[in-house]
């Protein structure tokens, strides 16, 4: 019962070996490479917001307009 997965190994390489020989289909040809395609290329990069300048934070509303009060009465205390 030693070494019983190497005799294992060589009982199957040996079944394979019998039932696949090497070189079975000479016949065959391998099957053709793939042809590299280039790659599409890239838009043009572009504002998600249709801008060309940056977006400037102090011009717009706040998002939260009723913690407007409570920082200002934070920062005066």
């Amino acid at each position: 019962m030693t070494d019983l997965i190497p005799r294992l190994a060589a009982r199957l390489r040996s079944w394979l070996d019998r039932r696949f020989p090497p070189g079975a289909d000479p016949g065959s040809t391998p099957p053709p490479a793939p042809v590299a395609r280039p790659a599409p290329p890239l838009p043009a990069h572009r504002s998600p917001y249709g801008l060309n300048e940056p977006l400037d934070g102090d011009a717009g509303a706040l998002v939260r307009p009723y913690l407007g009060d409570v920082l200002l009465h934070e920062a005066a205390v």
